[in-house]
């Protein structure tokens, strides 16, 4: 892959944090290690407290809060899960990112989906991929009772919040897989898509490091060594929340590997945005759209890495 990387880096790597569950006890103490090792990811924030079975604590929260200007003070990059967890209206919705603008100073540009939020962004299986996958995810879907029939680029919804997001969310994660080169995976991102540009602009790719387990196993050393070998490029979507603090204490074997990434003077470490920003800058991807075999290769990857995942780690 023949990518070069600003001060002559020849690898880049970068984390999702999905806020669902986070506190800041739990998460905190995740962010003093990157801070200290010179790792500069994203954190995503909700800022209206959850309405659904989902917890962690959310910008009503001060001493969150707190944490939240601690954070974006020291580099990190605020991104939205969406305004909250549940149900939220239209107007609720455009009030809460204006809240976000108002407590940080601007609009997220990087967007994640939220669980089954009914304002998610072309979230649908009918509306998130091509056809016969369409209708596979489709009926998994329907099996555990957790397809959002709403959705936020849908103008009568009640949930539409599309024209906002077309004209302040730059990205918007998709499809997530399991080796912990993302662009090998996925090689044209970030990219519009042409049936989704209506309301969204630019859809990236992670690689996929929910829990503590599974993202000590993707940032395993040797995965890195081949990360940087190909001078590749990982973005890891994951839960800080999920196990990786233990009373007060981070997990000892993640700590270890973020020491031995941050080791690595050839990593060019930057959250998520700006890395999005310098890979469609340098291979000027703005009015490319990816063609339909193209979607079709890089959902098939998907669909063989979700059956791994599950025979893997149970989900």
């Amino acid at each position: 892959m023949d990518l070069s990387f600003p001060d002559e880096k020849k690898f880049a790597f970068t984390v999702f944090d999905d806020t669902d569950n986070a506190t800041v006890q739990n998460v905190k103490p995740v962010y003093d290690l990157l801070d200290n090792l010179g790792l500069r990811t994203t954190k995503s924030v909700w800022v209206c407290s959850p309405r659904d079975n989902f917890g962690g604590q959310t910008a009503e929260d001060e001493a969150y809060l707190d944490f939240l200007y601690e954070l974006q003070k020291k580099g990190f990059e605020l991104a939205s899960h969406g305004v909250g967890s549940g149900t939220f209206s239209r107007r609720e919705i455009l009030d809460g990112f204006e809240r976000f603008r108002e407590l940080f100073g601007e609009y997220p540009r990087v967007h994640a989906n939220h669980a089954r939020n009914p304002d998610n962004l072309y979230w649908r299986p009918q509306d998130r991929f091509a056809f016969p996958f369409s209708l596979l995810v489709k009926g998994a879907r329907h099996l555990k009772r957790s397809l959002p029939e709403e959705g936020g680029h849908v103008e009568d919804s009640p949930h539409f919040w599309g024209d906002w997001a077309k004209r302040h969310i730059e990205y918007v994660r998709d499809l997530t897989f399991n080796k912990v080169n993302t662009l090998a995976c996925d090689p044209r991102m970030p990219y519009r898509h042409p049936e989704k540009q209506k309301y969204s602009n630019y859809w990236f790719s992670a690689s996929d490091g929910h829990t503590v387990e599974e993202f000590n196993a993707l940032t395993k050393p040797e995965n890195i060594d081949r990360l940087e070998q190909e001078g590749g490029v990982c973005v890891v979507y994951t839960h800080f929340a999920s196990g990786f603090v233990r009373d007060g204490i981070v997990d000892e074997q993640f700590a270890a590997q973020m020491r031995d990434l941050a080791s690595r003077d050839s990593g060019w470490f930057v959250p998520v945005g700006k890395l999005l920003d310098y890979l469609r800058e340098a291979r000027d991807t703005s009015n490319r759209f990816p063609g339909r075999l193209y979607r079709w290769s890089v959902e098939l990857r998907w669909l063989l890495d979700r059956v791994m995942k599950q025979w893997r780690w149970g989900r």
